[in-house]
């Protein structure tokens, strides 16, 4: 069973850098990729009225941004690349695709740079902790940085 590394995207750079760290790594271990971005729908229970249009939406703006993404990652990578959209929170998914997938052997993260916290993911998971290991990026790294790190 080969194996996959997984990495949480959201849009933002933290995330793209994440990403390009997994992928480089990916590439290295002869290792897939699966992305995944989620829809939070705890958000839009007050609002039952517009909640499917709310989520298809976020669904939609979510595939637009996995298909640039897909693009970006072509241009540093060719490796075999999945990606998925997943309801529920960041937390919530990450467990179940964890759980669910024993090839999935490395998460990868972006820290977040704001306000001097990591972002809840990272901040609960190096509470709890997983059953694989996990990889977390500070967001302030660029490109270069994440090539330089990951080249053997």
């Amino acid at each position: 069973m080969k194996e996959v590394f997984l990495a949480v995207f959201d849009g933002t750079d933290e995330c793209k850098f994440a990403v390009r760290y997994a992928a480089r790594r990916a590439k290295i271990n002869e290792a897939d990729l699966l992305i995944v971005a989620t829809v939070d729908t705890v958000e839009f229970t007050y609002w039952l009225s517009v909640n499917s249009k709310m989520i298809n939406d976020i669904e939609k703006e979510s595939r637009e941004m996995l298909d640039v993404l897909s693009l970006e990652i072509r241009s540093y990578s060719d490796i075999n690349c999945n990606y998925i959209i997943e309801h529920g929170s960041k937390l919530e998914v990450v467990r179940r695709l964890i759980k669910g997938n024993d090839s999935i052997s490395l998460l990868v993260l972006g820290s977040e740079n704001k306000d001097k916290k990591p972002g809840i993911l990272v901040e609960t998971i190096s509470g709890v902790g997983y059953s694989i290991p996990v990889t977390v990026l500070p967001g302030n790294l660029t490109n270069e940085t994440i090539d330089r790190l990951v080249t053997i």
